[in-house]
Order: C-alpha cells, then sequence, then structure tokens
C-alpha cells in the first residue's frame, strides 16, 4: 500500500471509532436512571394489572358477562 492510501484508510477508521464512541455516549445519556419516582410508578402499574388480572380470571367474571349477553 502506498502512503497516501495508509493514510485515507487511517482517516477513515479515526472517523468511524469517533462515530461509534459518540452514539455510545448519547445512547448512555438517553438510558433512564434509576430513579424512585419511577419505581413507584412502575410498582403501581403492576399492582393494577395483577389485579385486573385476578377480576379478569374470577369465575363469578365469566358468569356475569354470560348473563349480559343472554
Amino acid at each position: 500500500m502506498e502512503q497516501g492510501q495508509i493514510f485515507v484508510l487511517s482517516i477513515i477508521i479515526i472517523a468511524l471509532a469517533a462515530r461509534i464512541f459518540r452514539d455510545h455516549l448519547r445512547y448512555k445519556q438517553i438510558q433512564p436512571r434509576e430513579d424512585p419516582q419511577y419505581q413507584a410508578r412502575i410498582d403501581a402499574l403492576d399492582q393494577r394489572v395483577r389485579t385486573l388480572e385476578r377480576i379478569v380470571t374470577d369465575k363469578g367474571y365469566d358468569l356475569k358477562r354470560e348473563f349480559d349477553k343472554l
């Protein structure tokens, strides 16, 4: 390889490495941090989903739906 080709190739490699590093820093910045407020919200939503699952899987709920269909 000639000196010019090596120079161009090294510039391309440096530019790609810089872009990968920049994207890594951006991704790291976007990730949500451990925040008690978010965890409390997730826990509350989880509890609501469990309650809804319990209601829907209850046999009385299915019986009520059958009566409503009639």
